[in-house]
């Protein structure tokens, strides 16, 4: 039953948003003729190899494991279980720096390859890496707060990442975005690029909302996780400048 309060507008406005944007998503991929960077409605010999993504199977691989439709999957959840009135804070502090590390890294790395003002994107292509940033934020001042030991809550994304990441090769033949190669030294380091953006994003949230912890986690503990950071770090250095 919803109970009304005066959070609910936005709530239905988000969910109502999110999914027009899921189901044209969803549109796009399974009556596109077009090909992309790492899908190929259009039968054809890429990378050495026939590949044809005209069966369902294909299309959902390519689907889920676009980083981008995880976090419009989970924003949905999130949002449609809050206007439920069955709101999980902490799960919204493992989404919300997720959301806002794909807007990043699309306007980063996909949308300079499209060659078009922002304007011309597709609704649910704009939506999901532009507009959810608001929904982002917009949710962010009305939750308790981040503590220091839930800014790494985020970082399990990776793991259901890469593993989807895996489904669609073995299934396609094809790394994600066709810069996700798990195989090449290139596409771990975008990975450690993505962990480093993500945490950043986490703790900026932890330094707009601070929360105390009741835990009473001494600070020397975190050394080993914040150690591990700063060997991403210098590793990534290492890669990009020599």
């Amino acid at each position: 039953m919803i109970k009304i309060n005066e959070r609910t507008p936005f709530y239905f406005i988000a969910s109502v948003s999110l999914f027009i944007t899921i189901v044209l998503s969803l549109q796009d991929v399974f009556y596109s003729n077009k090909n992309f960077s790492d899908y190929y409605p259009n039968k054809g010999v890429y990378y050495g190899k026939p590949i044809h993504d005209n069966h369902i199977i294909d299309k959902l691989a390519y689907y889920f494991s676009q980083f981008t439709h995880h976090t419009l999957f989970l924003l949905f959840f999130y949002f449609f279980s809050c206007l439920l009135n069955y709101k999980s804070e902490k799960f919204f502090k493992i989404i919300a720096p997720i959301a806002m590390t794909i807007s990043v890294l699309y306007f980063y790395f996909l949308y300079p390859k499209q060659k078009q003002s922002l304007y011309q994107l597709t609704y649910s292509s704009f939506y999901s890496h532009f507009m959810i940033i608001f929904l982002i934020f917009g949710e962010l001042f009305y939750i308790d707060g981040f503590t220091l030991n839930e800014t790494s809550h985020c970082l399990i994304f990776l793991v259901t990442g890469i593993l989807v990441t895996l489904i669609n090769y073995m299934v396609r033949g094809v790394w994600t975005y066709n810069m996700l190669r798990l195989d090449d030294v290139k596409g771990w380091a975008l990975i450690n690029q993505t962990i480093l953006i993500m945490y950043f994003f986490s703790f900026m949230f932890y330094f707009f909302k601070p929360k105390k912890d009741d835990t009473n986690i001494p600070i020397w503990r975190f050394a080993p996780f914040y150690s591990q950071l700063l060997s991403i770090a210098f590793v990534l250095y290492y890669l990009i400048y020599n």
